[in-house]
């Protein structure tokens, strides 16, 4: 148990049992280490990260008991698997300690009869169970929702009083099961859980409300933009310095209200607040090349909150690269390499999806395991159902359900989880500029009433398409090519704040352009 530690230096004691009972006798204390040989006692509040050692180091812990996870007995958690089956572990502890060192888990069961560990993404729709089912999860997170401490949302109520939860985790399980519910507010010292519609007037507080909400809600069937964009990046003519951008590819935008831009000819990462005149480069200072300092032609970018990391496609690489966002980070690390990566996104239950052009898929991983799951195309090049085009910008929402921009064969395909072929969805009437037509789709949205929102690369436009429509509505663009407010030239991909105020990635006019809701 190489890590987590209640008491820095180790304590000596003269045998095991004397460390037990001070593992015992100290609060917190669920695990320990003990070394006969120079007697050094080291107490421990998880057995998270164990392994063999090397030396004659001995561990004892609570098969019982797990950190800073809440335990839950006769309870079961259906769904939301991280694994397809359950793996065996000796017990409760054992199985949290899984959970802990997988990326994404945040709850688990356990039968103590089969020794079946099931790793979750969420409590969500977690009950009485009348087997010997236990649970556990961490009360201070839930999948799927961006959570702000100190943040209350006034009004947009869907009860007409809070309920009282024990603790986040079980606020937003409740959220994610009544209808409508977009957003929460929790409050730990009373144990108020209020249900929202929206995260709209939410405001600073200072006591301890906590407010956990979805990223996107649903923007209006009849919605409509402001034609003229206003610029909100780069504009300053394309160039490498920090007010300039260089045919731009990816956009990624924070809960913030922070833009994270592929700035594809730079060969970096710039990210830029909303009103600021100058972005900041966070990856790829020092030029084009494959060293883990530099990035070669990046197409697209996301940011993963648990790690506060960057995930790149370093396109001109051929590889897929994690950046911390921590200050004095100076290189990133590689994830996926000899791979034509040109799109990225990330579902819920933190699988990582990139679209390979090269090999005209797209693929599932996880991070930090090998394996990769093709999720959509893998039967070559071809303009067949099970087939894909060069595919580039992709989407998956809430049920795994991916979308992807099939470029060359100017359609937008629909693959549910698990589906051996794909639906048309946009396009797929061959190239053109008919209501019916695409001409080299690139970036892509759905939103949660599955209307595809995608850029029209060569048609200079963004066209809004119905689920079940037959033709797309232009919402921006679509006056030729061009520089001016209502013009654009080469969007290449696009993306919405919590607003619903549309930001598209503006290529050869080297620029962001926000477009916003009426």
């Amino acid at each position: 148990m190489p890590e987590n530690d209640i008491l820095p230096p180790p304590a000596r004691q003269p045998d095991y049992a004397s460390c037990c009972s001070q593992c015992q006798a100290t609060l917190e204390c669920i695990a320990f280490t003990y070394s006969p040989s120079n007697q050094q006692c080291s107490l421990k509040k998880s057995i998270g990260g164990g392994g063999n050692p090397t030396g004659d180091k001995i561990s004892g812990y609570n098969p019982d008991k797990c950190g800073g996870f809440v335990r839950k007995d006769k309870w079961d958690i259906p769904g939301n698997d991280i694994l397809s089956s359950p793996v065996e572990q000796p017990d409760y502890a054992s199985c949290c300690s899984q959970c802990q060192a997988i990326f994404g888990c945040i709850a688990f069961t356990y039968s103590s009869s089969s020794y079946g560990c099931s790793l979750k993404t969420s409590i969500g729709s977690g009950g009485n169970s009348s087997d010997d089912r236990i649970s556990g999860y961490n009360p201070d997170k839930c999948g799927g929702f961006v959570r702000k401490d100190k943040w209350d949302i006034p009004g947009n109520d869907i009860l007409s009083s809070p309920v009282k939860r024990p603790d986040y985790a079980s606020c937003c399980s409740k959220c994610q099961a009544t209808s409508g519910c977009m957003a929460f507010t929790y409050s730990p010292s009373s144990q108020q859980c209020s249900l929202k519609t929206s995260i709209d007037s939410g405001i600073n507080t200072a006591d301890d409300t906590i407010t956990g909400y979805l990223l996107i809600s649903n923007i209006p069937v009849d919605a409509q933009w402001v034609q003229n964009g206003v610029t909100v990046a780069g504009g300053n003519e394309p160039g490498n310095a920090t007010n300039q951008l260089g045919l731009p590819k990816g956009l990624f935008i924070d809960d913030d209200q922070m833009m994270v831009i592929a700035d594809y000819y730079n060969d970096r990462i710039i990210q830029w607040k909303m009103g600021d005149t100058n972005g900041q480069i966070v990856a790829g200072k020092n030029g084009s090349g494959n060293q883990l300092n530099q990035l070669s032609g990046p197409t697209d970018v996301l940011i993963e909150k648990e790690t506060d990391s960057l995930i790149i496609c370093d396109w001109g690489n051929g590889r897929v690269v994690q950046w911390s966002r921590r200050s004095g980070t100076t290189q990133g690390e590689i994830l996926i390499d000899s791979i034509s990566c040109h799109g990225l996104a990330m579902d819920d239950q933190k699988y990582l999806y990139i679209s390979d052009v090269g090999k005209n898929e797209v693929k599932r991983y996880r991070i930090g395991d090998k394996n990769v799951t093709i999720v959509a195309g893998g039967n070559g090049q071809g303009d067949g159902l099970n087939q894909l085009h060069y595919p580039v910008h992709i989407f998956v929402d809430r049920q795994q359900t991916v979308y992807m921009s099939d470029n060359w064969n100017f359609r937008v395909m629909k693959w549910n989880k698990g589906a051996k072929e794909g639906i048309v969805v946009a396009g797929g009437q061959g190239e053109g500029n008919a209501p019916t037509q695409l001409s080299s789709p690139t970036g892509l949205f759905v939103d949660t009433l599955g209307t595809v929102y995608v850029a029209d690369l060569v048609n200079y436009r963004v066209i809004r398409w119905s689920e079940g429509a037959k033709q797309g509505t232009i919402i921006v663009g679509g006056n030729g090519q061009g520089a001016r407010e209502n013009q654009l030239n080469y969007p290449e991909s696009l993306s919405f704040d919590r607003h619903g105020n549309l930001y598209v990635v503006d290529s050869v006019n080297a620029r962001v352009q926000r477009f916003s809701i009426q």
